[in-house]
């Protein structure tokens, strides 16, 4: 304890080593302005009643909607299943890219208020993802109805969706907290961001699933985490592992995990420094 304080007195940035309990006693005690982050989020997002949460939906719901017009409709295809499977990508993969779209410019949208006065920056990463997970778990409701009309009945293997969804948060912050000290700097980041996550939509299995993957790339479609989360979040729901396999899953998780570590090291190394140039 005494040394987690010394490091916060003398503004020296933790090791390695001691970066995830150093950022564990500081998210613990300023627990109280993450939740205040995470409700300001919700009341920004959500306008602060229901019908702002129901917008929310639209958008997932719309896509959704314009991909099964192209598969089913005009490419005859027959898998009622498509919808949902569409649904679930959209979700999934949206709630990474928004993660590591709000992290890269936490520091720049918060620039007045970390001129104001001191506290542990980390915190704005933290609430983005807690507000991005829990706003993540309340879309997920919308496949409900989907699964009652197909009569899909949840499995044992339900696990993997919420497994799923924490990960791909998770590896969202990671990466945000490595492009926001970036982003302070090169103001052209979030552009570059931007494309890649667009790039991204297209090549993480949202609207077509794994198993149209050529046997003789599917391993290297595999080493993208978001598409193996997506295709577990898919999994979770139907009960079927489809093309993976407990190692892919393992090695996806370890990947947000590596990257969630190694951000936060980055992020409380350079902060400091870098809301000097905001």
């Amino acid at each position: 304890m005494e040394e987690e304080e010394s490091v916060l007195k003398l503004g020296t940035p933790p090791s390695l080593l001691s970066t995830p309990i150093v950022m564990s006693s500081n998210l613990y005690k300023q627990r109280s302005l993450v939740k205040n982050f995470v409700s300001r989020d919700f009341k920004v997002n959500y306008h602060g009643h229901f019908l702002g949460y129901l917008w929310s939906l639209l958008e997932p719901l719309a896509l959704t909607g314009i991909f099964v017009l192209v598969f089913i409709i005009l490419r005859g295809q027959t898998d009622t299943l498509l919808p949902l499977k569409i649904m679930i990508g959209i979700l999934i993969f949206n709630s990474f890219a928004k993660t590591l779209s709000n992290c890269t410019t936490c520091l720049i949208q918060n620039s007045s208020l970390i001129k104001q006065v001191y506290f542990p920056r980390e915190v704005f990463p933290t609430a983005i993802a807690a507000f991005r997970f829990t706003s993540l778990c309340l879309s997920m409701i919308i496949i409900v109805p989907y699964m009652i009309y197909e009569n899909i009945m949840p499995t044992k293997m339900i696990f993997l969706l919420p497994l799923a969804m924490a990960s791909c948060t998770l590896l969202g912050q990671g990466l945000g907290m490595i492009t926001a000290v970036i982003q302070v700097r090169i103001r052209d980041l979030k552009q570059v961001i931007d494309l890649l996550v667009r790039a991204g939509f297209f090549l993480s299995g949202v609207f077509f699933g794994a198993e149209i993957i050529p046997e003789n790339y599917l391993d290297i479609y595999l080493l993208n985490p978001i598409a193996v989360y997506i295709e577990m979040a898919r999994g979770g729901v139907l009960g079927d592992w489809g093309v993976l396999d407990s190692w892919v899953v393992f090695r996806s998780i370890l990947i947000s995990i590596f990257f969630f570590f190694f951000g936060s090291f980055i992020f409380m190394r350079y902060e400091r420094k870098a809301v000097k140039y905001i």
